[in-house]
């Protein structure tokens, strides 16, 4: 539903929005009595010039279908509004009424307002206004309601906003009137938040902003009809028991024909789980790969807390009602629902009820399920056993393992890790509230392609912010992604500016690459509670002129600022004798390589940073360097590695990138890593990777000071 402008205006006066002064006139009155417009302006004393605007009936884009005048005289008033109904008419629409309002005087025209997006709710948007708003599309957004803290970072954070400070010659806009009207419209006490459910989108375009202040002389205001229908949340789950079951079933093995089913048997055997403790459900047999076999879960006769469905789509509803009672969770493998087809959603929409009458909670469908070293889950076979306080959820399946067998490779220890799939019942953002305080999480990370649950995932991430770290990886950002992303899950993936606006709002660090995430993972293991600055500097030092150039834009990518040495530095680089036709600014060129002593480094870096304490030093190495240029050349960057990673520097945390690593023979490059591993040295083979790991360790710096 269209709400009429002049009523708009009215609730934006009210909310303390400054708008144009005008007078209102039903289409019907108007035509009747000729005079009137001018009339009513010479009554209420509005100042020419004045312009004419036509409301309701079809009208909602003003000047697509002409029904907007400017420059009008009070005189012409009659003559003009005749002229828009016919315009209005011939482009096949109608009007209700006209308004006429003072012009204002000219400014910078902005759009601001707020949307219904999903998969978040309402987001405030600020960007160049007027008529070429969908063409510029300059827009920067955050989740309403806003604090001062975020419209003060609109403001002066779109691209527009150098046309606020004085542009060409032209005086500086009020600033701060922009940001009362942006916590007029979208704050904690803003028209949004009074209007609740039913808002759908407000925008006030164009915002005129002048040295004056700002004024909102055009608005939109689409209500729905109902509130959109809110998922019923569940009754709180501990999900303890599904990280660390007391036993364990498995639906869907066969004797005949091993599939996932069996897999899950054979996986959970490695582990120490048998008789009493693990068991096969299958209509006939009664023993599966030697696992007793039962024909129903609630024929299992002990404690059972998780049922690995691997049975086809149109049993699983029967599956999840059988465990009533009996299983606290259900994980559905199974794919073929709302990804699939039509038919497949309404099996997926069965799977839900189901889920609802048993009061069993179900994982997916369409996932593989739950890891945890320390409960003995796994969907993995050989999967790590070591213990950490990384946790991880993952829409994808095929993804997770390579989490788990990726992140194993780079040092990450894993707490628990948990699949959504589809995420019928059990969503991302329920899983998050509930790891932001387990006691055994100290870290998260999080692959998403469709939240489901988009307010509750914002929710927890505020929750999280400041206490600990989350770093999220979204599929589906791009156009095509987007369309991979809906055959994979079910999806409906939106614009990635809703993503950046919920890193912006919430505090998480959105990362482009799993590499990324997992480097992300490795660094925060070992960096997130060093007591050490979210400042931007970033100091980049090793081997290699170009190189060191690519590690800076990596950097730049990555929002970081590689800050110059200072003087005092530079010199002592100097005194090293180093800088004859190589950098000393930052990034720093060392050449250490095979015939360099193991504190190579240390002396480069001690003199530097007693001076100027960076918070983060990639140090970057040429693995081929030390075979091309010496025999057993190699055998130097172990104790370079080892010295480097001894010194403690306590304002700084330090990552080491080895470059051409695949250079090395498998059985070297893996000693390398190892070397770094056992010295708790953070290491990646690629820039991008390390400092996109660095900017996250930054943001939660930030967070938790801003956060105390």
């Amino acid at each position: 539903m269209t709400v009429p402008e002049p009523e708009v205006k009215a609730l934006l006066a009210d909310a303390g929005v400054t708008v144009p002064k005008g007078v209102v006139a039903a289409y019907d009155d108007a035509v009747a009595n000729p005079s009137m417009l001018a009339d009513l302006v010479a009554a209420y004393g509005l100042g020419e010039p004045l312009v004419l605007k036509g409301f309701g009936g079809s009208v909602v884009h003003k000047s697509d279908v002409g029904a907007v005048r400017m420059g009008v005289a009070a005189y012409e008033l009659n003559y003009e509004a005749a002229q828009m109904a016919v315009a209005v008419a011939e482009a096949g629409g109608s009007i209700d009424g006209f308004l006429v309002e003072e012009q204002a005087a000219a400014g910078v025209e902005l759009l601001i307002g707020v949307v219904d997006r999903p998969p978040f709710g309402p987001v405030a948007a600020l960007g160049l206004g007027g008529t070429l708003t969908e063409v510029l599309d300059e827009v920067v957004l955050r989740l309403a309601p806003i604090s001062r803290a975020d419209a003060e970072a609109m403001v002066t954070g779109f691209k527009g906003a150098e046309l606020l400070g004085g542009f060409r010659g032209q005086p500086p806009v009020d600033v701060e009137s922009l940001i009362e009207l942006l916590l007029a419209v979208a704050g904690p006490d803003g028209l949004a938040v009074h209007l609740g459910d039913y808002l759908a989108e407000l925008e006030c375009n164009p915002v005129i902003a002048s040295p004056d202040g700002a004024i909102a002389v055009d608005a939109r205001l689409i209500l729905w009809e109902a509130p959109a229908k809110v998922r019923a949340e569940p009754p709180p789950t501990d999900f303890g028991p599904l990280f660390a079951p007391r036993g364990i079933a498995v639906a869907g093995a066969s004797t005949s024909r091993p599939g996932f089913g069996n897999t899950f048997l054979t996986a959970y055997q490695e582990l120490g789980w048998g008789p009493g403790t693990l068991w096969a459900v299958h209509p006939k047999a009664t023993e599966i790969d030697g696992v007793p076999a039962v024909a129903s879960v609630a024929d299992i006769d002990g404690d059972v807390d998780y049922v690995v469905g691997a049975v086809p789509a149109a049993a699983c509803g029967d599956l999840v009602r059988g465990a009533k009672g009996k299983a606290q969770f259900v994980h559905v493998i199974s794919g073929g629902f709302r990804e699939a087809s039509a038919e497949g959603a309404a099996l997926e929409d069965e799977l839900a009820a189901a889920a609802r009458e048993s009061g069993v909670r179900v994982l997916g469908p369409n996932c593989l399920g739950a890891y945890s070293p320390a409960g003995r889950q796994t969907f993995l076979r050989n999967a790590p056993t070591e213990v950490g306080r990384v946790a991880m959820i993952s829409q994808s399946g095929g993804l997770a393992g390579d989490m788990v067998k990726g992140g194993a490779v780079r040092g990450v220890r894993f707490t628990k890790l948990c699949t959504v799939g589809n995420g019928v019942d059990v969503t991302p953002g329920e899983l998050l509230e509930w790891l932001v305080n387990d006691p055994d999480t100290g870290i998260i990370g999080v692959y998403l392609e469709d939240p489901r649950d988009g307010p509750r995932l914002a929710n927890a991430l505020h929750k999280a912010k400041g206490h600990k770290p989350v770093v999220m990886l979204v599929g589906g950002r791009t156009d095509q992604g987007r369309g991979a992303a809906v055959s994979h899950t079910g999806a409906l993936v939106a614009d990635h500016r809703i993503w950046d606006a919920l890193s912006a709002s919430a505090g998480v660090s959105i990362v482009g690459t799993l590499e990324e995430l997992l480097a992300a993972m490795a660094y925060l293991q070992r960096w997130a509670d060093a007591d050490i600055s979210g400042d931007p500097d970033t100091l980049v030092l090793g081997v290699g002129g170009g190189a060191s150039v690519l590690g800076t834009d990596a950097a730049d990518r990555a929002g970081l600022v590689t800050t110059t040495v200072s003087d005092q530095g530079q010199q002592a680089v100097r005194d090293l004798g180093y800088g004859v036709g190589t950098s000393i600014r930052n990034p720093i060129e060392i050449g250490f390589g095979p015939v360099s002593d193991p504190d190579v480094l240390v002396k480069a870096l001690d003199p530097i940073l007693e001076i100027q304490p960076y918070p983060d030093v990639v140090v970057h190495s040429n693995v081929q360097a030390f075979f091309s240029y010496a025999g057993d050349g190699i055998e130097r960057l172990f104790p370079i590695i080892e010295t480097t990673a001894a010194r403690c520097w306590p304002q700084t945390r330090l990552c080491l990138v080895l470059r051409n690593l695949d250079c090395a023979p498998p059985e070297t490059a893996a000693r390398i890593q190892q070397t770094c591993l056992d010295a708790n040295l953070p290491a990646f083979t690629r820039f991008d990777e390390a400092m996109a790991a660095v900017a996250a360790a930054k943001r939660h710096a930030r967070n938790r000071a801003l956060t105390g």
